[in-house]
């Protein structure tokens, strides 16, 4: 019954990206390097990395301009934990332009699962450089991103103030250009701005977002810079979209 329900959803989706544009790929599950983190295992004295993060692995690939590519992948992290999932990537576009028609994607292809009920929180990495920067500047974003008010607080951060005033920040209307007009242009009460959205890891650069339904994290993505090329891409847990798959169904 589970794999049927993740094949109708599979099925879906690949029609979703089809039907505007969206050429499918298939990353490699490990790739040789001995520079990248993640689980490393040695075969026939080479060193091979089972890599958790597909966006590096098709940033190594050579795209031309302006493609639009999606993948249907299982992963697995560095401590073999698995799971399917779903992306769409726009690489080499302008920016702007990208963060737009990458929403609207994510949008279609939840509403066409016959989804509904699910909000996408935006923000934008620029907020957190101050504290990015800062010694601890990954312990001070790991705990903004997991809420930890009781960590932040007994941590000596200059503009403390101000970082507990970002993190409560959800808004239809920021002050910030970039996510206000993405607010205008796409008109969906479901895309809201939480500045205290974050995202890892490191090359996301410029617009960030994540999906949540009622009670599950779906999925997330924004824009990054890999080798000096632009991309805007998002990736989808296919294992938490069952759960509200099985409702709509009903």
């Amino acid at each position: 019954m589970e794999d049927q329900k993740l094949s109708d959803i599979a099925y879906s989706i690949r029609k979703s990206c089809h039907d505007s544009g969206y050429s499918e790929i298939f990353p490699p599950a490990y790739v040789k390097s001995d520079r990248i983190g993640g689980f490393r295992f040695i075969f026939r004295n080479d060193v091979y990395v089972l890599e958790p993060d597909i966006t590096l692995r098709l940033m190594n690939n050579r795209f031309p301009g302006n493609s639009r590519v999606y993948y249907i992948s299982r992963q697995a992290d560095e401590f073999l934990g698995e799971s399917l999932k779903a992306g769409l990537e726009i690489i080499g576009a302008v920016p702007g332009e990208a963060n737009i028609e990458i929403l609207k994607m994510a949008i279609k292809i939840l509403d066409d699962l016959g989804i509904r009920d699910y909000n996408i929180d935006i923000s934008i990495t620029d907020v957190f450089d101050p504290y990015r920067k800062k010694k601890d500047g990954d312990i001070i974003l790991n705990a903004v991103k997991n809420r930890n008010y009781p960590q932040l607080q007994n941590m000596d951060i200059d503009g403390m103030d101000k970082l507990f005033q970002i993190m409560d920040t959800r808004t239809r209307n920021s002050g910030i250009p970039e996510l206000d007009s993405i607010l205008e242009e796409i008109n969906d009460p479901r895309v809201i701005i939480d500045l205290g959205t974050v995202r890892q890891p490191e090359y996301y650069r410029g617009l960030i977002f994540e999906i949540y339904g009622r009670h599950e994290f779906l999925g997330g993505g924004g824009n990054y810079v890999i080798k000096r090329m632009n991309g805007c891409g998002f990736s989808l847990d296919l294992q938490a979209l069952s759960k509200l798959y099985g409702d709509v169904q009903r």
